[in-house]
């Protein structure tokens, strides 16, 4: 295996990676969707499955930091492909939809949010 092989490898199992994440982000949140909907629907009180509620929601957090280090992870991968020289863009799973130069940054979204009065 050369290393354009290895980079392709790897940007396949990295995608892979992101997609799992965002499906179970996805998932819980349709999961909290279907809880409180059902909740409603059913005429069942806000009382039952609140503490559930509560336990399954804090997961997100969790889930969309998790989905951030894979996003910097990426960023700083992509950028040592190309000081490498390394054609890790043809994998199988072919590109994805990017955002301009800049507006998808991860140091831009890395900043702290300014506090507003």
């Amino acid at each position: 295996m050369n290393q354009d092989q290895f980079g392709r490898d790897l940007a396949e199992r990295l995608q892979t990676a992101e997609r799992a994440v965002d499906m179970a982000v996805a998932a819980v949140c349709d999961l909290g969707a279907v809880m409180v909907r059902g909740r409603i629907e059913h005429g069942i009180s806000a009382i039952v499955g609140q503490g559930a509620l509560v336990q399954a929601m804090a997961a997100l957090p969790l889930m969309t930091e998790a989905r951030d280090r894979l996003v910097r992870a990426h960023a700083r991968l992509a950028r040592d492909a190309r000081a490498m020289r390394i054609d890790w863009a043809g994998h199988r799973g072919g590109p994805e939809t990017k955002p301009p130069p800049g507006d998808g940054d991860v140091s831009v979204l890395a900043r702290p949010l300014r506090r507003v009065a």
